[in-house]
């Protein structure tokens, strides 16, 4: 395979794990004491993607209960994580489109040699 659909390939994992993160995230966003994770994708050897999935350890919000105790909610900012899906949906979508492409030309190619 070329390495631009390795790469293509490598970026549409990547891609899926950071909103898999996202999603578990938007699940649990009235869990209490539930941690968020983050994903970074960061460019690896010869181009290729990769994510790495980092747990965020900020405090959630403190509300008093009725009985005089504390409770900590999860640290999850809805608004932030539902706008974060947006471009990696975009993303994910331009990288599908570019196999295609690949495909095609592929196709086109092996029309003009036969």
């Amino acid at each position: 395979m070329p390495l631009s659909v390795n790469n293509n390939i490598s970026a549409l994992n990547a891609l899926a794990t950071k909103q898999a993160v996202s999603s578990n995230n938007i699940a649990n966003v009235e869990s209490s004491k539930f941690k968020k994770s983050t994903t970074v994708l960061a460019e690896g050897q010869n181009g290729a993607v990769s994510a790495k999935v980092q747990a965020v350890n900020t405090p959630g919000v403190m509300i008093n209960q009725p009985d005089g105790s504390v409770e900590e909610l999860s640290n999850v900012d809805l608004g932030e994580e539902l706008t974060g899906t947006i471009p990696t949906q975009r993303n994910y979508e331009a990288n599908l489109k570019a196999l295609q492409v690949q495909g095609e030309m592929e196709d086109n190619v092996l029309d003009l040699i036969g």
